[in-house]
């Protein structure tokens, strides 16, 4: 992607999540103008008074569900980039479905999105894991971007509910990282944007999303 100036915008969806938040006063830090996808309005106060210094550069735009047609079509509109953090992070899903729709549904209608807009978008980045690269192994293995883990869709297809939670998990970020690939492979001639995908493992550092006690920080954060 070419540099892209200081003052372009760039959407950040789920901007109250633990990774969201901190891409956002990078961005911020750096000069650009950010916005950012929560569920309500409500949702938004904390950032608000994190990021208030930064005046308007900072607008938040409400998504209730991802999941539904259009969702992105309005938060897409002039943003030179988007970074597409907002995925469901959780072991407790009993249905599969629970927590797959989420990541490949909201993948999917971004993409979609992207796709009407695209007249300034020049780069989609997607954060997925490293749960959709490892598979089981009785050998010493390098992982690249060639491997995917369908190790860990084929038992949650197999068990169902009854698989575990983090197997549920797993499963959930291949498929969706597997249909952002597959949807810009048959595009790509298409437009004026590019993806990327970035696959971190845990991610440590300082809370500074909204998290008043310990029962309120997510599953990436108690483990």
């Amino acid at each position: 992607m070419p540099a892209a100036p200081a003052e372009s915008k760039v959407l950040v969806t789920g901007a109250n999540g633990f990774i969201a938040i901190w891409v956002i006063r990078t961005l911020l830090e750096q000069g650009f103008h950010v916005r950012g996808t929560i569920r309500s309005s409500a949702k938004g106060a904390h950032l608000e008074e994190v990021f208030k210094a930064y005046g308007d550069k900072l607008e938040l735009v409400v998504v209730p569900d991802m999941e539904k047609e259009g969702a992105f079509e309005e938060a897409v509109k002039g943003v030179t980039a988007i970074e597409h953090t907002a995925s469901p992070y959780h072991y407790d899903a009993e249905d599969p479905a629970e927590i797959i729709d989420p990541a490949f549904r909201g993948t999917l209608n971004i993409l979609k999105s992207a796709l009407k807009e695209g007249s300034s978008l020049k780069r989609v980045v997607y954060t997925t894991s490293t749960a959709s690269v490892v598979r089981p192994t009785t050998v010493p293995l390098v992982f690249t971007e060639t491997d995917w883990n369908e190790a860990a869709i084929e038992e949650v297809w197999t068990m169902g509910r009854n698989a575990p939670g983090y197997l549920k998990y797993f499963a959930s970020k291949t498929i969706a990282e597997k249909a952002l690939y597959e949807f810009y492979e048959e595009r790509k001639h298409e437009v004026g944007w590019d993806v990327v995908s970035i696959a971190p493992p845990y991610v440590f550092g300082p809370m500074i999303h909204d998290v008043k006690t310990l029962e309120q920080a997510n599953t990436s954060v108690l483990e």
